[in-house]
């Protein structure tokens, strides 16, 4: 009966980071920024948890590995288990070729009066390596964490707890808002 409990409360837990991260996405879709395209659309808990083997979801298993690395070699943390979520997807900005003409034409008519037009011409034209089908890649930029969820045995100490979260913290550069430590519970 315990292991019904722990299921739900997983469940639950699961669905409330969803939604957190769900509602978070609203916030930043409109926010895109010049030069950039992104590549992968923004993802919930749930879509990374389905499908690992995305871009994305490959992304956040390498992070959580790495969290989870280094929380259990703090002392008096015991088992532990991290997930990361994302916002945003990967962002790439490409190499472009910037040509600008400008061209100036003066007429002059019968009657002595002049004329002059400027005609401006840009192309801004994605670098393409010859023979690549990929166009060269001058920035890519990690997506935005958006939540962090550490459940681990020696939560229940506040200062196992306290240390966990400032942990987190300095190895992702994120708000204190964005993590979550609480006690591992069950069998």
């Amino acid at each position: 009966m315990d292991w019904m409990k722990k299921i739900s409360t997983d469940k639950m837990l699961l669905g409330i980071v969803s939604l957190i991260v769900v509602g978070m996405s609203f916030i930043y879709l409109g926010k895109g920024q010049i030069g950039t395209e992104e590549i992968t659309p923004i993802k919930s808990a749930i879509t990374s948890i389905e499908n690992p083997n995305t871009k994305i979801g490959v992304l956040e298993k390498e992070l959580e590995s790495k969290l989870q690395t280094n929380i259990l070699m703090m002392e008096g943390v015991g088992k532990v288990q991290v997930s990361v979520n994302f916002l945003t997807g990967l962002k790439n900005e490409y190499v472009r070729n910037n040509n600008v003409t400008k061209r100036t034409n003066k007429e002059t008519d019968k009657t002595g009066g002049t004329r002059e037009t400027t005609e401006v011409t840009e192309n801004n034209q994605v670098v393409m390596p010859s023979g690549s089908s990929q166009p060269v890649i001058a920035i890519e930029d990690r997506p935005e964490i958006g939540g962090v969820l550490v459940i681990a045995e020696g939560a229940r100490d506040p200062k196992v707890r306290e240390g966990i979260h400032t942990a987190v913290q300095t190895l992702l550069s994120i708000p204190s808002s964005r993590i979550t430590v609480v006690p591992m519970g069950g069998a």
